[in-house]
């Protein structure tokens, strides 16, 4: 099936990206966690995982993972129709931060993820469920998150609701489509409290969603954004908020 299945919360990195098989076809391959493995800190380290079905990185259920982005590395995650590009299962939290401090003039490490379908780019996979219970806090790195056909850049998919989304710092640039919030809820899927507390953002989305908020028929808890945070673009779909519900 290609897909790397992580079972231990042992493993601590992950690299490489496309291949050949034992017929030498090419093929792009998927990573998954096991539920229920606890704490996991995995480093990715120039992982590219894109597929035409199927998700391309699942978190897992119950679980607290933690991806660091090494700096210098560049990470990339492309789902098939209706999976997030990095999906959270029930009652998992996902932290995502730099690997080190700056150095040296190495740039921080990026990530990008895409849904399809209804999925998040980062988040909530299409028709997920109402648990809410998952949560994203974004730490730092350089990280670029496109949601798909309802689906948010960074929150809740289609009908695929989501826990509370916190940033303390790093730089993010989300994009919901066609209802879905750049940071927030999707279509008709909630997401819990937006706390942006630094960092930088660029979020837009189309379809009368908002660009920090909520989706069409969604919603969303309070929005907090104080501290050194910078909203250098938020651009909701007309005549969707800005920032807002």
């Amino acid at each position: 099936t290609h897909t790397l299945r992580i079972l231990s919360n042992q493993v601590t990195a992950i690299s490489g990206g496309p291949g050949t098989d034992g017929n030498r076809e090419p093929f792009s391959g998927r990573i998954a966690l096991s539920d229920g493995i606890g704490p996991v800190e995995l480093a990715l380290d120039g992982v590219a995982c894109q597929v035409t079905w199927g998700g391309a990185f699942y978190l897992g259920r119950d679980n607290a993972v933690t991806l660091l982005l090494p700096n210098g590395t560049g990470n990339l995650f492309e789902s098939g129709e209706g999976f997030a590009g990095i999906a959270l299962g029930d009652g998992t939290t996902l932290c995502i931060d730099r690997g080190e401090p700056p150095s040296g003039g190495v740039p921080d490490g990026t990530l990008a993820a895409s849904g399809s379908g209804g999925g998040a780019g980062i988040g909530r996979d299409s028709e997920s469920g109402r648990d809410r219970t998952s949560e994203i806090l974004i730490r730092g790195g350089v990280i670029t998150a496109r949601g798909s056909g309802g689906g948010s850049g960074i929150g809740a998919g289609k009908h695929g609701f989501m826990g509370p989304v916190t940033m303390l710092g790093g730089r993010v640039d989300a994009t919901g489509e066609k209802g879905g919030a750049g940071i927030g809820g999707g279509l008709g899927a909630p997401v819990g409290d937006i706390h942006i507390h630094g960092g930088t953002v660029t979020a837009a989305a189309t379809g009368h969603a908002a660009a920090i908020g909520a989706g069409v028929h969604g919603g969303c808890g309070d929005i907090l954004i104080d501290g050194t945070a910078r909203i250098r673009r938020a651009r909701g779909g007309n005549p969707g908020a800005d920032i807002g519900a």
